[in-house]
């Protein structure tokens, strides 16, 4: 647990709801106060000024770290009169104490401890592109890293937000660069953990060659395994297991689902019933 900040009494009185973790003000800057909301989670801040002004909030994707995905972050940047800001905010896993940004064309970025409720909040340079967030344990090693291609980022005018999702870990197959397996030995031996399949499907169907997927915004967490089961007239089901909770909501099957189940483990689909 951090220490109260200063500010933070103030932000709280402005916003009407507890803060977890706050960037101090900066040359020009106000300061930035972070709390966490919703279900799943997600991150939400807020630029304060010293009078308890709000000048703009922004709520961030909803995304739930985990061991091996340990860190969800968004860039936000706010542009409205009188303020122009960049802020990393980052949601961490347990076990992460702080978070370092992988900058285009810098130097090591500093790092940014984490707060209450897993949080951390950078101040970032104008138009340098973030290319990754890195998770660090207590003595400063890396623990995990979250790639760009899963980084959100968003821009606030102080009435609307506009900008791109990062990469989602939804349940259909060919998201990223993946190979099939010749069975279901290979493919356990290339993910390290054994497929979990199960133990009914509709009959008629024939189970298809697995599929290995890498997650493309966790290079180090182990892959994701696809498992497939179609018909000649159209039926198939979907299976996508991955060994720990991903790190962003579900965003459902790429085609109309009739039947969906989802877990820690596995999420699948039936689709042309």
């Amino acid at each position: 647990m951090e220490p109260p900040h200063p500010a933070r009494t103030a932000a709280e009185a402005a916003l009407g709801h507890p803060v977890a973790h706050v960037l101090p003000a900066g040359e020009g800057v106000p300061l930035v106060a972070a709390s966490v909301a919703g279900e799943p989670p997600r991150a939400r801040i807020a630029w304060v000024r010293d009078d308890g002004a709000v000048a703009a909030r922004v709520a961030c994707p909803p995304g739930r770290p985990s061991r091996w995905r340990p860190v969800v972050a968004t860039v936000v940047g706010v542009s409205v009169p009188g303020l122009e800001d960049r802020v990393l905010v980052a949601r961490v896993a347990p076990g992460v104490a702080a978070v370092r940004p992988v900058l285009a064309g810098e130097g090591p970025a500093p790092v940014a401890p984490v707060g209450d409720q897993g949080l951390a909040l950078a101040r970032l340079p104008a138009e340098v592109a973030v290319m990754a967030v890195e998770a660090l344990d207590a003595s400063g090693e890396p623990v995990g890293r979250l790639d760009r291609p899963g980084l959100s980022e968003l821009l606030s005018d102080g009435t609307s937000v506009s900008g791109r999702l990062g990469a989602t870990h939804g349940m259909g197959a060919g998201i990223g660069g993946g190979r099939w397996a010749p069975g279901l030995a290979e493919a356990a031996f290339e993910a390290g953990y054994d497929p979990w399949l199960p133990a009914w499907v509709p009959a008629g169907l024939e189970r298809g060659r697995p599929r290995v997927e890498p997650d493309i915004s966790y290079p180090a967490a182990p892959p994701a395994v696809i498992v497939t089961w179609t018909d000649p007239a159209g039926a198939r089901v979907l299976l996508r297991q991955a060994p720990a909770p991903l790190a962003s909501p579900d965003t459902g099957a790429g085609a109309p689902a009739r039947w969906t189940w989802r877990g820690s483990w596995a999420c699948c689909a039936v689709a042309g019933w």
